[in-house]
C-alpha cells in the first residue's frame, strides 16, 4: 500500500515492465468514482515513480491501476497528513480487546 499526503502525491512502484508513457486510473474505494490521466513515469533504479495531479482526500482509500502497453502495476493508496508514519494506525482507537473472564474457552475438534 502506498501512503500519500494531500500535498506529496509521488508514488514509487516496482513495475511488471518499464513503460514510461503510462495511463493512471485512480478509483476512490468509497464512492467508486474513477479518474484517468496520462503521465510520464520516471525510472529510478528498479522503480518507476509518478506524481498524479489527482486530488487525494485525507482518510480515504484508493485503488490505482497503471497501464503502459499492458498493465504494469495495480495497488492501493491511502491518503493521510500524519507525519509519524512508524506509529500510524488506520484503526486507531477502534479495536476493543475482549478479555475472557470465566476462562471457559471451548474448541470444536473434528
Amino acid at each position: 500500500m502506498h501512503i500519500v499526503t494531500t500535498t506529496d502525491k509521488k508514488i514509487y512502484f516496482v513495475p511488471r515492465a518499464f513503460d514510461t508513457s503510462v495511463s493512471v486510473k485512480i478509483t476512490d474505494e468509497e464512492t467508486n468514482v474513477s479518474a484517468t490521466e496520462s503521465l510520464t513515469a520516471t525510472k529510478e533504479a528498479n522503480y518507476l515513480h509518478i506524481t498524479p495531479s489527482y486530488t487525494f482526500v485525507e482518510g480515504k482509500y484508493y485503488t490505482i491501476r497503471i497501464t503502459g502497453s499492458n498493465e504494469i502495476y495495480r495497488g492501493k493508496v491511502y491518503c493521510t497528513n500524519q507525519t509519524d508514519l512508524e506509529k500510524f494506525s488506520v484503526n486507531n482507537g477502534e479495536f476493543t480487546y475482549y478479555e475472557d473472564t470465566d476462562n471457559d474457552n471451548q474448541y470444536i475438534y473434528r
